[in-house]
């Protein structure tokens, strides 16, 4: 697949996802507060659908209860996209912010 359409697909896939993350963990703010999908990388061969996601409070517990509900989301995902191989979606943590807190943080106590 080309790398054009392989950027569509992670757009889509990206709006599709987040979508069915906030219906699935309709009480998440409680638990996570914000919950963010920071990026979505495919494979170029189509088998995975990596969702990178980081939240504000729990982020430990974030992926965790993701999987939990990942069957859920697949399924709910495969029926709204039409391609013929569909990729397997996988969550993982995005610990960016975290370090960029503590990067500013580091700054802060120098200066």
């Amino acid at each position: 697949m080309n790398k054009d359409r392989i950027k569509k697909l992670e757009r889509v896939s990206r709006e599709l996802v987040t979508n069915f993350i906030f219906e699935e963990l309709e009480d998440s703010e409680r638990m996570f507060w914000i919950i963010t999908v920071t990026w979505v990388k495919i494979s170029s061969d189509l088998s995975y659908l990596d969702i990178f996601v980081s939240s504000l409070l729990n982020w430990e517990k974030l992926a965790k209860t993701l999987a939990k509900h990942n069957r859920e989301i697949q399924w709910r995902f495969n029926r709204a996209i039409e391609i013929r191989k569909l990729p397997r979606i996988r969550f993982r943590y995005d610990d960016s912010w975290a370090r960029g807190q503590e990067v500013y943080e580091t700054i802060r106590k120098v200066t």
